[in-house]
């Protein structure tokens, strides 16, 4: 047949079932052509964003730094070049990023270029997450118009919005912005226990006498205390050590061992007896967290070599040694390579012990201790004839730690 006589399919032959075929086909063609369209040019918009993003960073880092009076005249030229867009995101994530007087600038330059009153509205939407992100770039801003929109939305339907709002609470650090954060917190208290502890650990470092005082309050649960007052230990505020010292005795296992950890980070050898008595409590888990904290604070405050106090700790802790938990065992003798020579005795003591739970804590510390040269010799030839032994005495976790501590010296 002739090419040139074909027409094509004769639509009246094909009958209704071929022409909804027919139709869709061409639908689905032009759809595909549109996404595929649309996909290349948003591909375009983002990489020019991109581009223009870091045109106005490169521009702007140096002033925004050093806080240099001719910030406002280089974001003026920069909003010409490059657009207001790119300008507010760069201004914003600044503000973020940094701590200084230069903080009140760009929240007064966001204010003039109308970008806070661009994200008030956003936040006001009836979309879940235009609001979330309306107020997320508040929190950015900075400012009394972002604070009045950050205190309503912190009681916002969404959750998204709510943690958005608490954190720009948070970033603004006032009385009374860390205050609303506070309230829809213990309000909308998370289930995620990473969120919690993030949000104690922001307080504890910008608001470390509210926190306190939410510990006070009594509103918090055993637990959330728990989480609250490590946070506070963790950031080194003094507050910390007078909530821990009013739980060592606690009834509640949990608040102890929260205390003897505290009391680790942030105590003195002053604190050292406490943590003494916290080595006999009848929970594993307190005398675990009361050794690790001797260890730490040893390690932390250089206590000096000639206090009586040592030689104490050292023989409380040598005790612990045959502790009927491993963990015990393990932290008493970390600490105990941390004592000195009183510790590093008793530690040589239970080299070759009968109870083999002690003699692996001691191996292992010992392979971590600082020695003199003739020790770690005696050392050496004593573990070495153990190892030798025909019948074993080492269990294979001692082996292990032995072997790898030979080589480094003992």
């Amino acid at each position: 047949m002739n090419v040139s006589q074909w027409r094509g399919p004769d639509i009246a032959q094909l009958g209704p079932v071929g022409v909804a075929v027919l139709v869709l086909l061409g639908i689905v063609v032009v759809l595909f052509g549109i996404v595929l369209l649309h996909h290349i040019l948003t591909d375009q918009e983002r990489s020019r964003n991109r581009e223009r993003f870091e045109k106005v960073a490169a521009t702007l880092a140096p002033l925004l730094v050093t806080n240099s009076p001719k910030l406002a005249d280089t974001v003026d030229l920069a909003r010409r070049s490059e657009g207001d867009q790119a300008v507010a995101l760069v201004l914003r994530r600044a503000r973020h990023d940094l701590d200084s007087p230069v903080c009140e600038t760009i929240t007064s330059i966001l204010d003039k270029m109308g970008e806070i009153d661009s994200l008030v509205r956003e936040a006001n939407s009836r979309r879940d997450w235009k609001r979330a992100i309306a107020v997320r770039g508040l929190g950015e801003c900075g400012g009394v118009k972002a604070l009045r929109v950050l205190v309503t939305a912190a009681d916002d339907q969404s959750p998204e919005v709510r943690r958005a709002a608490r954190e720009g609470l948070l970033a603004n650090a006032t009385p009374r912005a860390i205050h609303a954060a506070i309230r829809s917190f213990i309000r909308d208290l998370p289930r995620r226990s990473g969120w919690r502890r993030s949000f104690y650990a922001r307080l504890a470092v910008s608001a470390s006498e509210e926190l306190t005082e939410l510990v006070r309050s009594g509103e918090l649960s055993t637990s959330e205390e728990k989480l609250a007052i490590e946070a506070l230990g963790d950031a080194g505020r003094p507050t910390a050590l007078k909530l821990a010292l009013e739980r060592v005795s606690a009834d509640d296992a949990e608040s102890r061992g929260t205390a003897m950890r505290v009391i680790g980070k942030v105590g003195t050898e002053r604190e050292i007896p406490l943590l003494l008595e916290g080595l006999k409590d009848p929970e594993w888990f307190v005398r675990a967290a009361a050794a690790r904290a001797i260890e730490w604070l040893l390690a932390l405050r250089q206590v000096k070599a000639t206090n009586p106090i040592l030689m104490t700790a050292a023989e409380h802790l040598g005790g612990r040694l045959g502790d009927g938990s491993w963990w015990v065992r393990a932290n008493a003798a970390r600490a105990l390579s941390r004592v000195g020579e009183p510790g590093v005795n008793i530690l040589l003591r239970h080299v070759d012990s009968a109870d083999r739970y002690a003699r692996d804590a001691a191996i292992a510390a010992i392979s971590m201790a600082t020695l003199p040269d003739a020790t770690r010799l005696a050392i050496r030839t004593r573990i070495e004839s153990m190892m030798e032994s025909p019948a074993p005495v080492l269990t294979p976790h001692a082996q292990t730690a032995a072997q790898a501590a030979l080589p480094g010296g003992i």
